[in-house]
């Protein structure tokens, strides 16, 4: 999820479309949707000797890097055809469902959430199996594990994102403040910076799910444990459940951030773009954001702006701890089980990863990669610092694909803040939530 108009598309809406995916909703479908979007489909011969192969994205800042790359392969290999269809964010989840149900999606496509229901139900192709493990091996594993199930991993990741903190050196620097180390350190100094008139902490609230990337990575960082949250999401591991101490710790954290005044009044009614200009209009000492704000900053900040701002690491659980960041992939790609062309869909999707080639498509797009070697040759230099904290080993998950995952925790998150529930009333909320979603 990169680029500054994708991040606003999603962040207008990636949560209640998330849910939108699960393969309950895409069996639900009407009969009518489906055949509506029946003619969505690519893949299949044409007849001539052609493998048509059909790749569909919501990754539009990428359109010229893919048409670039498409030419190049089709011109090394004539008998291929390479079709790409784009859609906006808000098109994209609904015309997958209706291609799904009928069928008829494209050869190569990104899931959405949506890949570990459809790896369980077969649809979409191991690549553990079809690009193998040293393949994989090369990328995040904060990648590739949202990706598994059982043996099977059934989708790469294509951009990644990490989160942190983005200051104001001005304002930091007129109050003698540094970056917090921790969120103790957030708590302690927000008085001040209210005192004089700023708010602590400009962080987004609607849609909700975007304070359930804040809180998830706090969960790494009491647990010590990346894999925590992986289980919790899936919830079929015994003994792991939203309501174990690390969850209630984790909102206790964000409860007392609340209580300190560190987040914007309102937070829960402060959308994408208000955060971001109350940050770069300098009415914020810091932002929390992602690595989908730098080419935000480049378009939208006053010019001036651009040598005030510093960027740093999310703030660590404890002193010395290590500072667990928000990090997967919302791009990722799959295969479909039911193309004809797999053998031409894996050596396009090989193709795309050659090392100098997904490395320039990275730089050019401003984007985050998922691999180790093409992140070690980034070169913007935001993305570079944030990139880094991967190479340092420091990302935590934070997309949820678990059934009733995802409306759970952002609802928890969200009466904790409203003062609704106390932190163990919210993770017994949580657990029950997900307990009943998983009975429908």
């Amino acid at each position: 999820m990169n680029g500054s108009s994708l991040a606003r598309t999603l962040d207008a809406g990636r949560f209640s479309r998330r849910s939108l995916l699960r393969m309950g909703a895409v069996a639900g479908l009407s009969a009518g949707a489906a055949a509506a979007l029946s003619a969505c489909g690519a893949g299949g011969g044409s007849g001539s000797g052609t493998t048509t192969l059909g790749l569909w994205t919501w990754a539009s800042e990428f359109e010229d890097a893919f048409a670039a790359t498409i030419a190049e392969y089709t011109a090394i290999n004539p008998t291929v055809k390479i079709e790409p269809r784009y859609w906006d964010f808000g098109s994209y989840a609904p015309a997958l469902q209706a291609a799904l149900a009928a069928n008829n999606e494209a050869d190569i496509f990104m899931p959405l959430v949506s890949t570990l229901a459809l790896g369980k139900a077969g649809r979409i192709v191991d690549l553990r199996q079809a690009l193998g493990q040293p393949f994989l091996d090369g990328f995040f594993p904060s990648t590739n594990d949202e990706n598994v199930y059982g043996d099977g991993q059934y989708a790469v990741g294509w951009a990644a994102q990490t989160f942190g903190l983005f200051y104001n050196k001005t304002i930091m620097g007129k109050l003698g403040l540094e970056p917090p180390e921790t969120w103790d350190d957030l708590i302690a100094m927000a008085p001040a910076i209210n005192a004089a008139g700023y708010v602590p902490m400009s962080a987004q609230g609607t849609p909700s799910n975007q304070l359930s990337d804040f809180m998830l990575p706090i969960i790494t960082q009491i647990s010590g444990d990346p894999q925590i949250v992986l289980d919790l999401d899936s919830h079929e591991k015994p003994g792991v459940t939203w309501d174990r101490p690390e969850v209630v710790e984790a909102l206790t954290v964000v409860k007392r951030l609340t209580d300190a005044g560190v987040f914007d009044k309102g937070v829960l009614a402060v959308d994408s773009d208000t955060s971001n200009s109350t940050f770069m209009t300098g009415k914020a000492a810091m932002l929390f954001s992602g690595s989908f704000f730098p080419p935000v900053l480049q378009k939208e900040a006053p010019a001036g702006f651009l040598k005030e701002y510093g960027i740093a690491k999310t703030p660590a659980y404890t002193a010395g701890g290590k500072h667990w960041c928000a990090n997967q992939a919302g791009y990722t790609w799959a295969i479909s089980e039911k193309s004809d062309n797999k053998d031409a869909a894996i050596d396009f999707l090989k193709y795309l990863y050659d090392p100098q080639r997904y490395l320039k498509m990275m730089n050019d797009t401003f984007s985050m990669p998922c691999t180790k070697q093409a992140a070690a040759g980034v070169t913007g230099d935001d993305i570079k610092t944030m990139t880094q904290w991967l190479l340092d080993g420091e990302g935590a998950p934070h997309i949820l694909f678990g059934q009733g995952s995802l409306d759970a925790v952002s609802n928890g998150v969200v009466s904790v803040i409203n003062g609704s529930a106390t932190p163990a009333a919210a993770a017994t909320a949580i657990e029950a939530a997900v307990v009943q979603a998983r009975k429908i």
